[in-house]
């Protein structure tokens, strides 16, 4: 598998709109890796993971196309994540439908939506110009489902209980990857079924929101979490030696340009992301 890292920012991206930290201002100066867009990832151009609000900018400057990719999966609905009023567009040229799969919680407006829509076409209100659709799928915790070739397996995060917010394992081909942003460390249940399965990844990514040492809110994870999650990972057979651990979804709350982060987190074997990364699984 081919992963590729479109957006590795947090909620506001790096450099936040009005912000003077030395983080952003350092950001707004060298560029490059400190410049951040909000999260998502597309595996093999075919599958990705989350729809944020950059979706327009990551198709404009770094090269995604989203017109290979057919499958999508929502971690959650908040806008840095998902933002569905982008997917309501009428493209030519595409045939068939996209693909979304999401929690009840964080997909009931947008499900509405797109009935909406769909029965516009219906009664004539609108005139549909191609045969671009969307298709809303709904996950349940713990249950895998299978994607092309993928089985992708939603797992609980500690974010926001009440839109229901997943984490994910995927696996194609004897190979697994596990996208856990958004999230705090993980709830017990997660890992006793991690434990359980046996399953050992390949790449594990981690959310690396907050600054090290500096755990304002249990939603998110700081260096320092995500090392005690590596470990834990490690103790239970799900890491090991092999397995690249990479910190992604960073904001300006680490307190560290790109450089200062991987010089710091680099001697822990974790790689830090950036806008643009690939990486072959």
């Amino acid at each position: 598998m081919i992963l590729q890292y479109f957006g590795t920012g947090a909620g506001a991206g790096i450099p936040e709109i009005f912000c003077s930290c030395r983080v952003c201002e350092q950001a707004r100066v060298a560029r490059g890796r400190n410049i951040r867009t909000r999260s998502q990832a597309v595996i093999n151009s075919e599958l990705s993971i989350d729809y944020p609000v950059d979706t327009f900018l990551h198709t404009l400057h770094g090269g995604l196309d989203m017109r290979t990719v057919r499958h999508v999966l929502i971690t959650h609905s908040h806008h840095d994540h998902f933002m569905p009023a982008d997917v309501m567009s009428r493209p030519q040229g595409i045939d068939g439908p996209v693909h979304f799969y999401i929690s009840e919680a964080s997909g009931r407006q947008f499900r509405k939506s797109v009935e909406q829509i769909e029965e516009a076409y219906r009664s004539g209100r609108k005139i549909r110009t191609s045969n671009f659709s969307a298709e809303v799928h709904t996950l349940t915790l713990y249950q895998p489902i299978r994607i092309l070739d993928y089985t992708v397996i939603p797992l609980r995060a500690r974010h926001d209980e009440a839109i229901e917010t997943m984490n994910f394992i995927i696996e194609k081909n004897g190979r697994s990857i596990l996208w856990a942003h958004d999230t705090g460390l993980f709830h017990t249940e997660v890992y006793e079924y991690l434990r359980q399965s046996g399953i050992r990844f390949d790449l594990v990514s981690l959310d690396c929101t907050l600054g090290r040492g500096k755990q304002i809110t249990k939603s998110h994870m700081d260096l320092d979490w995500c090392l005690e999650t590596a470990a834990r990972l490690r103790e239970q057979g799900n890491a090991d030696g092999e397995t690249r651990f990479v910190l992604s979804h960073v904001g300006h709350l680490v307190e560290r340009t790109h450089d200062a982060l991987c010089m710091e987190a680099e001697p822990f074997g974790m790689t830090v992301a950036y806008d643009g990364m690939r990486i072959e699984i």
